[in-house]
């Protein structure tokens, strides 16, 4: 790199230079301040480090500089640009966390005029309290700008929106803006196409006037403060929409009607207090829409059988709602459907076929009412990744097609009615981690062949679905040299992924699993049960194990010794069962291993007390009868004392001190016994002479010579 920086630094005539996405590492080299008529200067998405260059200061020609996507520290100022009159497109990012950049160090008055601002996860600011910059408001001809990640605080700034009207993407994301939007702000912006101002605190309304956007394509209001109803003249005069987010806010009122909205893709309405029926919902919008999700609101009513003409829908979500009914049988005509969530709702009657749905990935259904066996043919995909049943009422027995399911990696079945024995055909799940089957009716043994199973025992490539986000395509000028804003679009597909989600029992908490914990999650959930016979020893092959629960069966014999093997285990719940023998002196080397429970079942001896376990006491143990030791406060009979002097002065003391007090307590029992039996005879004169009688009758038995007066 030194070399050819060295040769570069030569070029003196030199207009464009571009090095941008590559590897090229180190710190930017000063003698680049050499090549003073570069109008194009692009260094972004490498690896440079060091402090942000100086030279830029002396490249008064440049029109394009781009900084961006690099490992730059330290403080960059703004104001040493203030005497590029040329300069038109400025971009500035960088991963490390310590570095900002300042606007606001000095009075200066810019002489550039930009068309394209990027100043993105940079820390504006930082040292100023994180005001927006004040030298934007001497910029009249800005079309894109970014000013996303950077802690901004303060309102929306209306003053910069009267200054550009031209402006067509603006991205004000992810830092902690509040207030409320100006009621005009669709009129400061009719020519906008992409607007996000998502990850903020911005509340009250959404303005009417954002209808006035007749080029919007793309809109994040999502994760703010929004409440109310939405306008219904915005999706009247939205022609153009093709993505819009409106995600985790307080809207609510029925969704309005999209009819007009023919190209819209994606519609993200979730974790609102949104109302109405499905029903409405799907019949306002065109069946061209490839992802729905309004999750987490009160949609009520029944699913209708018209969402089977959504064909090129690959995600729906409709999960936590108030849907009631059976799901209709014309949902398996969504051939295109890849995620599909209806899990938490009031659903009912059996599950339809899904043989249609090949490219199916994602299946929730968990947490209904749906009941019946589980179908033969319920999927038609071999390619479904994740299967969540639980908290349903299904019966039947677990289907022996499931071991079809080679790329399957979570397997939710739990808390229903489901009998009969664990077949074996789920040990061809070569990629399954988490499985649970608890709660239910299982009986028989557990299959020896659970070792054959991987549980995180070798890496293979996740899927990560990620929701289609068009790249919005601007016009190209002579400022944009290398259509760096598109890199920058191509990020944000990146942000938006949809978050696999998986519920697990560990550590007696259900946990929420999302995106790539799922992957890295290992876990194996039997108990509630009525498993029999031994734990097959095979189960402490599973190395990568870290939930494993068995309890409330009726599994015997001893803890397995390779159980020591389960190195990376953090919950280990074997309680409720009938467990014998003593427990392995060998767990001890579970160093990760943080709940333990082998509470209700016939072990014996001492529990271990180094390692891990010295922070376990009796609750973790009750209920056994035969383990004793210091953890438990309870003796161990027939164990010999230590054999220091100590110990033995110690014993023999207490041994002294244990009889004296049986001395003195067998003769004040037998004391109070005799006087209690005095006073009986003393109060019932019957009871008196029977006794005298008996005495009298033993004595003239035992010795027949001995003179009795009375």
């Amino acid at each position: 790199m030194n070399d050819s920086v060295e040769g570069l630094c030569q070029l003196k005539g030199l207009q464009e230079l571009d090095i941008s996405n590559n590897m090229f590492i180190a710190q930017l080299p000063e003698c680049l301040s050499n090549l003073t008529n570069l109008r194009a200067l692009d260094v972004g998405s490498n690896l440079f480090s060091g402090s942000f260059p100086s030279f830029t200061t002396n490249l008064t020609s440049l029109a394009y500089l781009a900084l961006d996507g690099n490992y730059m520290n330290g403080s960059f100022s703004l104001s040493t640009l203030s005497n590029h009159s040329n300069l038109e497109a400025l971009y500035i990012s960088t991963y490390n966390i310590g570095a900002h950049i300042e606007t606001e160090n000095t009075k200066w008055i810019p002489k550039f005029q930009l068309k394209s601002l990027i100043l993105r996860n940079c820390n504006l600011n930082m040292d100023k309290g994180s005001v927006i910059p004040t030298f934007l408001s001497y910029q009249y001809n800005l079309i894109e700008m970014d000013l996303s990640r950077n802690k901004l605080v303060g309102s929306f700034p209306s003053w910069l929106l009267r200054r550009n009207h031209h402006i067509e993407y603006l991205n004000i994301s992810n830092n902690n803006l509040s207030g409320f939007l100006p009621r005009d702000i669709g009129i400061f912006l009719p020519n906008v196409i992409y607007l996000d101002i998502s990850w903020n605190s911005f509340e009250r309304n959404i303005p009417s006037s954002i209808g006035k956007m007749k080029e919007l394509m793309y809109l994040d209001f999502s994760h703010n403060n929004f409440s109310g109803e939405l306008p219904k003249q915005l999706a009247k005069d939205w022609n153009g929409l093709y993505y819009m987010m409106l995600s985790n806010n307080f809207l609510s009122g029925n969704i309005p009607k999209f009819c007009n909205s023919t190209y819209l893709k994606s519609l993200f309405l979730d974790n609102n207090k949104f109302s109405g029926s499905l029903e409405d919902v799907l019949g306002s919008i065109n069946t061209r829409l490839v992802v729905l999700s309004i999750s987490h609101n009160s949609i009520s009513g029944s699913i209708p059988s018209s969402i089977g003409m959504f064909s090129d829908m690959y995600t729906l979500l409709l999960a936590k709602n108030l849907l009631e009914g059976e799901i209709p049988i014309e949902i398996s005509n969504m051939t295109s459907l890849q995620i599909m969530d209806l899990s938490q709702n009031k659903l009912i009657g059996s599950i339809p076929y899904f043989s249609n749905t090949k490219s199916l990935r994602f299946l929730y259904l968990g947490k209904n009412k749906l009941s019946g066996s589980i179908p033969f043919d319920l999927i038609g995909s071999s390619q479904l990744k994740l299967l969540d049943l639980t908290d349903n009422k299904f019966s039947g027995k677990i289907p022996k097609w499931m071991g079809n399911l080679s790329e399957l990696r979570v397997l939710l079945l739990g808390g229903n009615k489901l009998e009969g024995g664990i077949p074996t055909q789920l040990c061809l799940l070569k990629n399954i981690n988490i499985m649970d089957l608890s709660r239910n009716m299982l009986n028989s043994s557990i299959p020896s062949c659970f070792q054959n199973m991987p549980f995180g025992q070798y890496d293979v490539d996740g899927y990560h679905p990620i929701f289609e986000i068009m790249v919005v395509g601007m016009s190209s000028s002579p400022y944009r040299f290398n259509s760096r804003l598109e890199s920058f679009v191509h990020d944000l597909e990146h942000d938006n992924l949809l978050h696999l989600e998986a519920e697990f029992r560990t550590k007696h908490i259900n946990y929420n699993y999302k995106g790539k914990v799922v992957e890295n999650m290992t876990g194996l959930d039997l108990s509630c049960n009525n498993l029999t016979g031994i734990i097959p020893s095979q189960i402490g092959n599973l190395q990568k194990l870290i939930a494993l629960n068995l309890s409330h069966n009726y599994l015997s014999g001893p803890i397995p010794i390779t159980f020591s093997n389960l190195t990376h285990i953090e919950s280990l719940d074997l309680s409720y069962n009938k467990l014998s023998g003593e427990i392995p002196s060998q767990l001890t080397r579970l160093n990760f291993l943080s709940t333990f429970n082998l509470s209700y079942n016939n072990l014996s001896g001492t529990p271990p007390s180094t390692g891990q376990f010295q922070d376990f006491d009796e609750d973790n143990y009750r209920g056994n009868p035969g383990l004793c030791g210091p953890l438990l406060n309870r003796k161990c009979e027939g164990i010999a004392s230590s054999p220091s002097s100590q110990s033995n002065g110690t014993g023999e003391k207490e041994t002294k001190v244990d009889m004296t007090s049986f001395y003195w307590s067998f003769i004040a029992s037998y004391i109070t016994i005799l006087l209690a039996f005095i006073t009986v005879l003393c109060i019932n004169a019957r009871w008196r002479m029977a006794w005298f009688y008996y005495i009298s009758k033993v004595m003239r038995t035992c010795f027949p010579t001995f003179p009795l007066y009375w």
